[in-house]
């Protein structure tokens, strides 16, 4: 595929440059703390503010020799207009991009915990506060049908879910949502992984409880998301 260099504005190419430091950031991060599989699985797709272009930043895995994290810039109709491979992942989120402005940012990601909740092809309830304070949305839900592209089948379940902020890829990992950029999606891929893995846990256990509604209004007044909760009816 030939790719345009000049396409790109110098706004556009400082976006790359720095978006391209933090997922290096977010690849050390989730490696170090146990967050990743051991292959490594993590793609990160950042919109450009203001354009209809992606980043698309994969972790080069355990057995590249060079760790250097290449970013591809893309088109969301699939155009590359700099690095080199493939922009399916960008073509992929486009929609999502295209009707949720206020969506940043997509990862996939194959994490221990996560993937383990992903094999069981059952809703995730969203029962970890530290996960919980950060969103009004209060599940996970499987994508089983593969028929149904992870785009079209996240624009699904955010019309009935505005918060939504992850979707299992049934017998693989997951797709988180970003709407602060890629540190903050890379910051709330381990703590959603923390959760899941205290959540198996707790199967053991009996099982998780759902959230006390003082246990929710704490959660949510910590992140300013109170009142909107109450509005809707949540507490």
């Amino acid at each position: 595929m030939t790719t345009i260099e000049t396409a790109l504005t110098d706004t556009v190419r400082d976006f790359v440059e720095t978006v391209t430091r933090d997922a290096a950031k977010a690849f050390r991060v989730l490696r170090e703390t146990g967050t990743v599989t051991g292959n490594g699985t993590v793609n990160f797709v950042e919109r450009v503010p203001g354009a209809e272009i992606a980043v698309a930043l994969n972790e080069p895995g355990p057995w590249a020799d060079d760790r250097t994290v290449h970013p591809v810039v893309a088109t969301f109709d699939g155009e590359v207009l700099s690095g080199k491979g493939s922009a399916g992942f960008v073509t992929g989120y486009a929609k999502v991009f295209r009707a949720h402005p206020e969506i940043t940012s997509v990862v996939h990601v194959h994490s221990p915990w996560l993937g383990g909740w992903a094999q069981t092809h059952r809703t995730f309830p969203i029962r970890y506060a530290a996960v919980q304070r950060l969103t009004l949305s209060r599940a996970i839900p499987p994508h089983i049908d593969r028929s149904i592209g992870a785009g079209d089948f996240i624009l699904e379940r955010l019309a009935d879910d505005p918060d939504l902020i992850a979707i299992f890829e049934a017998n693989g990992g997951a797709n988180v949502i970003g709407r602060k950029g890629l540190l903050d999606l890379a910051q709330l891929v381990v703590l959603l992984e923390e959760g899941a893995q205290y959540q198996a846990i707790a199967e053991t256990l009996g099982g998780s409880v759902d959230f006390d509604k003082s246990n929710l209004a704490v959660q949510w007044s910590r992140t300013g998301l109170a009142d909107e909760a109450r509005r809707r009816g949540l507490l």
